[in-house]
């Protein structure tokens, strides 16, 4: 006789879905895997290349060109542009090279005739010379937070010598000058305010600012030193 228990018993099917877990599993580390790769191998493709995509060297000068622009303080490269009217400045066989970094412009890099770094230049400021670095790219620029730092404190200060601060109209961003040197920060403007008599002036001032301090060295308002 057949026992009735083990007829009522639904048949056994074969268990997929371990198998089916593990094969997913499997399949995610492997792209996972092959995604990571695939970054790596672009960011050391884009090392390798930041200088050899603009100039025509060698990976080992490539090598030697990017660290002396990054001990200039320059990293973030967004171009290198050759310029013939910059070739030979300083020796026959020299070329010159127009960098740009982020937002920063007027970055000279001169090269020797071995594709060797001879000076890297900023506006009228050498970072590198004479087979050193003497500045960094930091020393001659400042951030957009800085100048408005800066840009604020100047008004503050100029509204407390104007005989009507309320009236004080300063001019746009784009007027404002502004010149860094090292340790020091020069802003120039003008600001239209009523004077004693009610009458709307015109007044020029000129700040320097030590940047280590964040304290104001000159004030120069109207031609007149205020700050002795």
């Amino acid at each position: 006789m057949t026992n009735n228990t083990e007829m009522n018993q639904p048949k056994k099917k074969p268990v997929l879905k371990g198998c089916l877990t593990v094969i997913i599993v499997f399949f995610v580390l492997c792209a996972g895997i092959g995604i990571i790769m695939s970054l790596t191998m672009d960011k050391v493709i884009n090392q390798k290349s930041k200088v050899t995509k603009y100039i025509d060297v060698t990976d080992e000068q490539a090598t030697a060109i990017e660290k002396i622009l990054n001990d200039c303080g320059i990293e973030q490269i967004s171009s290198i542009e050759h310029d013939e009217l910059l070739d030979n400045a300083h020796i026959d066989g020299e070329t010159g090279y127009r960098v740009t970094t982020g937002s920063i412009e007027n970055i000279i890099l001169y090269l020797s005739p071995d594709k060797s770094v001879n000076q890297v230049r900023y506006v009228d400021h050498d970072l590198y010379a004479d087979g050193s670095c003497v500045a960094t790219i930091q020393d001659y620029t400042v951030s957009k937070d800085e100048l408005d730092k800066y840009q604020s404190l100047c008004k503050e200060k100029v509204k407390e010598v104007l005989k009507s601060p309320s009236t004080a109209k300063f001019p746009n961003y784009t007027e404002w000058g502004f010149g860094q040197d090292k340790n020091t920060f020069t802003v120039q403007g003008y600001v239209d305010a009523q004077n004693g008599l009610g009458a709307e002036t015109r007044s020029n001032f000129q700040f320097i600012i030590n940047i280590d301090s964040d304290t104001i060295q000159s004030f120069i308002f109207d031609g007149e030193e205020l700050i002795k």
